[in-house]
């Protein structure tokens, strides 16, 4: 059951990796597709002002854009950390345990070394 749960992190991980570099392909290529890029450059010019002392400064849009691209940037990161967690997750699951193979080699030893001194 182990092993089919190993099976089954390790296709989701690889599935996740295609679709998100699918995906994050096309939002490289059109960034205005991705929702947080959009919601930062369509922010009206009253809530990218900023009061200073000596008056208000509305920050550029570009500023916002360079954020929004950076928020692209960060959730490819993410996907690969993601995809990372769950294909060593899978491999660990479906590698058989050192210490069951280390058993077993030991008790083969053991009965080499009986059969030996049994003659």
């Amino acid at each position: 059951m182990t092993r089919l749960l190993g099976y089954v992190f390790l296709l989701a991980g690889i599935a996740l990796l295609v679709v998100g570099v699918n995906q994050l392909g096309l939002y490289v290529q059109a960034p205005d597709q991705f929702p947080i890029y959009q919601k930062l450059v369509a922010l009206p010019a009253a809530d990218r002002t900023i009061d200073l002392q000596q008056g208000a400064m509305v920050l550029p849009v570009g500023f916002f854009k360079v954020s929004g691209m950076l928020s692209i940037l960060l959730t490819g990161f993410l996907l690969v950390s993601v995809v990372k967690l769950l294909v060593s997750t899978g491999l660990g699951m479906i590698k058989s345990d050192t210490r069951d193979l280390a058993r077993q080699l030991i008790s083969e030893i053991r009965k080499l070394e009986h059969r030996d001194l049994n003659g």
